[in-house]
């Protein structure tokens, strides 16, 4: 069942009981995955890829021979495959779990409902503007700041999928190296990164999991604006109002001089 898959879409609207089956029935493959397999995409006429309940990240092959991971997929998050599949890029498992495998044909029962095509669209627009936003982190950021950012942006997904617990918790079953990869830095500038955040008492990442110790430091750190997840507008108003107080909030926090 693609429990964090609905976790997700019911963050743009409330679903009616037949569309929430629709999603928990979707059809498909079920493969189980270890880290290290490399999926065996071969969906000829499109459709997607739906992590269950594991990690998986697409990367590219330099010339060299450094791996550069080029984007995460989260639990309950989708990878469309194009019938014009890019056959330089593959997809990564990097915790063990399960991924389904569903067919062009099988997603269009999705998208004929309207809220749910809605979902799937804004969920796919986020992709595209978490690439655009991984490009200005690295561009833009010092080592420590790039993976402050990333973390930031890792926990909120999280927090979409229900993975994310007591608001500073998750498991995420990263490796330093896998890190490094994604974020354009050496192993030995990514450690460094990760025990300056360490020492300042902002996050701890071992045994596979991501502990926030200090929210809103880690957010100023990495000059995280969370804007660019596309959490609103949505279709739930109780929710956009719940943002938008956030970002008064967070003003306030970088403007002290502001009144309520």
């Amino acid at each position: 069942m693609p429990t964090a898959l609905l976790s997700r879409l019911q963050r743009w609207a409330e679903f009616t009981p037949a569309e929430i089956a629709l999603v928990q029935d979707l059809p498909g493959q079920t493969l189980a995955a270890q880290r290290g397999d490399v999926l065996p995409v071969d969906l000829r006429d499109g459709g997607s890829l739906i992590m269950l309940d594991c990690w998986a990240a697409t990367f590219k092959d330099a010339p060299s021979g450094r791996r550069v991971i080029t984007e995460y997929i989260l639990p309950g998050e989708l990878y469309e495959v194009s019938r014009f599949k890019d056959k330089t890029t593959n997809v990564l498992i990097l915790s063990r779990g399960q991924v389904r495998l569903v067919p062009h044909s099988d997603m269009r029962g999705l998208y004929a409902s309207e809220r749910l095509g809605e979902a799937l669209d804004w969920m796919a627009a986020i992709r595209a503007s978490i690439s655009r936003e991984w490009l200005a982190n690295i561009a833009a950021r010092k080592a420590h700041e790039r993976l402050a950012h990333l973390l930031s942006e890792l926990s909120v997904r999280l927090n979409a999928a229900g993975l994310l617990h007591d608001a500073a918790r998750a498991e995420m079953p990263l490796t330093q190296m896998d890190l490094a990869s994604s974020l354009a830095m050496s192993n030995v500038h990514l450690n460094n990164a990760l025990q300056r955040l360490r020492s300042g008492g902002i996050v701890d990442i071992r045994d596979k999991h991501l502990v926030i110790l200090n929210r809103d430091h880690l957010d100023a750190v990495a000059g995280f604006d969370d804007t660019y997840l596309l959490q609103w507008p949505t279709r739930l108003p109780d929710r956009r109002s719940s943002i938008a107080d956030r970002r008064v909030q967070r003003e306030r926090r970088r403007s002290p001089h502001l009144t309520p």
